[in-house]
This record gives C-alpha cells, structure tokens and sequence, in this order.
C-alpha cells in the first residue's frame, strides 16, 4: 500500500476501532473522551502507516461521506414492519443530502456486540431502536467513543435519545376506551417487558385503569412478540375469559391485525360485541373495516431527528438536548363503541 493511499480506514481495521473514533483522534476533536491507550494506538497506528491528511481529505471528497447503522432489537419481522419503514422514510432525506449511507441491522440474538457490528460493517455512527432495559452492551456504547443515537429511552446510558412519552400515549389510548363506559378492558401487550416501550405502555393501560377506579387483574393481559401471529394467538386466549372482556387495547398495531381475525373467528362483531384501539397507526390501520382507532405515532418524524442527532455528533457538536419527546396523537375511528349495556338506553 503507497503511503498516499493510507485512509482514516485503514487505521481503524488496524486498530480495531471505527472509522469515527480515528477520526477524533486525528483530528483532537474537543468533548471527546476517548480512552488512551486506545488514541496512543490510533496515533501509533498513524505514524506508522505514513497516513496523510490531505489525502485523506481527497479521498472522502470522491465517496459516501459515512454508513451509519440502523440496529433493531426484535423478532424476524423488521422487514414488514411499517414502523421501521417510516422511521427510514424519515431518515433517508437527511442522509441523502449528507451523502450518508444507511445499513439495517436486524439484531435477535439477546447479547449484542456492538463493537463487533460497528467493525463488521464499517460504520461511522449508530442508532438503536427497540431498546431493551437490561442491555448492558449498550451502556458500553460511550466506551467506543462512537457518535450513537437511541431512538426509545433507557435509563444510564451516554447517548442522545428521541422517543415518545409511550406511559402517557397508552394511558390515553386506555382512557378513551374507559371512558366509553367499558369496564373490562383487556390489553396485549406487543413486546416482551424486557423491552423498554413495553413496559411503559403496560404502565399507562395500569395508571387508566386506576383512574376509573378498576382494579388491574391480570387474567385480561398477555404479553406478545410484535407480531400478527402472536396477537392472534394472544387474543384467542383473552377472548376465552369468562366474563369476556368488553375492549382490548392491542400494544402495538400489528398486534391488533392479528387481534382483529380472532375476533372475527370467534364470530365476534367490532365494535358491537367488542372494541379494539392500536397503538402506532400504520399505514393500513385506516383501511380496515372497520377502520381502527389508533395512537399516530410521528415515526417519520423519529427517524428524521435521529438521523440529525446523528450527523451532529458525526461534525463534532454536542447534543444540548439529550432526550427529545416527541407528541402523539390518538386518532379515533371506527373499531370502538360505547358497550352494548351502556347504548341500549
């Protein structure tokens, strides 16, 4: 290899670190704590190979300017997820104009090494969605001194987070469906409670409940897997409970797909003999018949603050705002009725 021809690159696959970290280093980038024995590795690592910054800078002129990694912490179904979807439909105007790539990163297994998949792919920046609260890889993230975005909310960790307030937004979703006079209210939740935005959604469907004075009873509650199947599965079961309950709040609204054909294999009819409310509104929650209440989520609008998050730290500036919340908006349909006991009069 000519000296000429040595890359910010090619130190980083040296030294085993990411393009973004050598960078910081090279450049002595102010607010960036990196370890060092890992900036005396990078220096050496420099000196050694003859790297040159103007070529450096000659070379990144002529490509993409950096790939950042979209990780996704759940089940094989990211690819029929219109939540992911609209996340990158929120992100891709924001990396086209910065010339950035984006590479998506299904992640299932339960141990991640983000060290390993920011080497494996090359990536110069990071973003997470689908955190889950005892990922303790992830609070390692600020070690790697790489720019990293969470899209939810973890509690301990070094990183800018974009999220909903998803305790609240469940509470109302719940709420509307108390305050039309359902006592029985049943909730799937979408994801298991290792989750972060699971857990914060249970809570909301609990704080409604006890807002209306009913006591939480778990026989009315199950836990899904994001997907369709396992709310169909989920729904089957609850609709088994004797009494029935009257409504059912389905965690997220690929549960409440799945939801909606137990309901009608049981023979049931929506909203006459039960209610159903979402959460998320995907693009075919309003084409349903009928079309389902739901909680509108501004995914596209998650998607394009974490991309500019992102970018910030990639140039080097600090996130003044470390957590953004963005508002939702319940969007009431078709798929949920006062109870037949409480209409009749």
């Amino acid at each position: 290899m000519r000296k000429s021809e040595v890359s910010s690159k090619d130190i980083a696959e040296a030294c085993g670190v990411s393009r973004t970290t050598v960078s910081f280093v090279l450049n002595n980038t102010p607010g960036k704590v990196i370890p060092s024995e890992t900036r005396e590795r990078i220096l050496e690592a420099a000196r050694r190979l003859g790297y040159s910054p103007d070529a450096e800078a000659r070379s990144i002129a002529k490509r993409t300017r950096a790939t950042i990694g979209l990780v996704v912490n759940h089940s094989d179904s990211i690819y029929a997820d219109a939540y992911i979807l609209r996340l990158i439909e929120g992100m891709a105007p924001v990396f086209n104009k910065k010339r950035c790539r984006l590479v998506l990163l299904p992640l299932r297994q339960r141990e991640a090494d983000y060290g390993q998949i920011v080497r494996a792919h090359g990536l110069d920046g990071l973003m997470i969605t689908n955190a889950r609260a005892d990922d303790e890889a992830l609070r390692a993230l600020a070690g790697l001194g790489l720019p990293c975005v969470v899209i939810g909310t973890v509690e301990g960790i070094d990183a800018p987070q974009i999220d909903i307030d998803n305790e609240e937004a469940a509470f109302r979703v719940a709420d509307y469906l108390l305050s039309l006079g359902h006592r029985r209210v049943a909730m799937i939740v979408h994801a298991p409670l290792s989750y972060v935005a699971a857990t914060g959604r249970l809570a909301g469907y609990r704080r409604a409940l006890e807002s209306h004075h009913i006591n939480y009873d778990e026989r009315l509650v199950r836990v899904a897997d994001y997907t369709e199947a396992s709310g169909y599965a989920a729904a089957r079961s609850i609709l088994a409970e004797r009494p029935r309950p009257e409504a059912l709040f389905a965690g997220n609204d690929a549960i409440a797909y799945g939801a909606v054909q137990a309901i009608l294999d049981e023979g049931l009819r929506i909203p006459d003999d039960i209610s159903i409310a979402g959460f998320d509104d995907d693009f075919p929650s309003r084409f349903l018949e009928p079309a389902l209440t739901t909680m509108t989520l501004p995914a596209a609008a998650l998607g394009e603050g974490a991309a500019t998050k992102v970018i910030a730290l990639l140039d080097g500036v600090a996130d003044a705002e470390r957590r953004t919340i963005l508002p939702t908006l319940l969007s009431v349909r078709d798929s949920c009725a006062p109870p037949r006991s409480a209409a009749a009069p």
